[in-house]
């Protein structure tokens, strides 16, 4: 009788763990060519394996459903699924009803399809308009003493992305904006543009953006020993958003 120990067997795992990784890498590179530039393939496979470890939680192990849930990791950021503006995330990878994974996630690509066609429009004209609007944005231009400045924020967000806030309802989107407003309090970024770029970065990015590999750039900047100041620190945030959004967030014309 043939025998199979226990180390072949984590061998054999390992073996197509990394091959998927591997058909990961590839995919990822035409799935999300300007993203990827941006983190190289060291950050990117070590995304790939969170993604894998992520999925598992919600007993996606097959290979279509993992590769489906990394890709949303790179659509909505790598903790989409706790992210209170997704809400729709949570409800169909926590299904009761559905204990199929395959099921799941086809239930999980629908909501999406959904949430997209509402939210970034025909061939993303919705999504590629709001960043337009945020890359000519000013926090002077929404942030008012007047007013309590989450109430700015809300009204900020809404006139930059008025399809987005309005799937999302403004329960959400404050629980989004507190988030935000308590990250900024965290690195000690106080200013009226430092709170306004944390808002916007939480809303474009994902409420986990400051940790998540995705975004190292910003989790770099945010390191206190790496400025002399809090407002030294939220320049260089600010210069670095910026180019983000030009290079990564939409292309040449859709920035035109």
């Amino acid at each position: 009788m043939l025998t199979i120990r226990q180390d072949q067997v984590e061998a054999f795992r390992q073996y197509h763990l990394q091959k998927f990784e591997d058909e990961m890498v590839v995919h990822l590179q035409n799935f999300a060519p300007h993203h990827w530039r941006v983190i190289g393939e060291q950050t990117g496979r070590h995304v790939i394996r969170l993604g894998i470890d992520q999925a598992k939680r919600y007993g996606f192990t097959n290979r279509g459903p993992v590769r489906f849930y990394i890709e949303m990791m790179f659509m909505f950021g790598s903790y989409f699924d706790t992210d209170p503006q997704y809400p729709w995330t949570a409800e169909a990878l926590n299904d009761p009803e559905n204990t199929d994974q395959m099921i799941r996630a086809d239930r999980l690509y629908d909501v999406m399809t959904e949430y997209s066609d509402v939210v970034a429009g025909p061939k993303n004209e919705y999504k590629f308009s709001a960043l337009r609007r945020l890359n000519q944005a000013r926090a002077q231009d929404y942030v008012s003493a007047a007013l309590p400045l989450e109430d700015c924020l809300v009204a900020g967000l809404k006139s930059i992305y008025p399809e987005k806030c309005a799937y999302l309802g403004e329960e959400p989107l404050r629980v989004l904006l507190k988030k935000s407003l308590e990250l900024a309090t965290k690195y000690d970024l106080s200013s009226s543009e430092d709170t306004a770029l944390m808002a916007a970065l939480t809303f474009f990015l994902g409420h986990e953006c400051t940790r998540d590999p995705l975004h190292g750039w910003i989790g770099r900047r945010l390191e206190k020993e790496r400025f002399a100041t809090a407002a030294a620190r939220g320049a260089d945030l600010r210069a670095k958003a910026l180019l983000y959004l030009r290079q990564t967030l939409g292309n040449d014309e859709a920035l035109a």
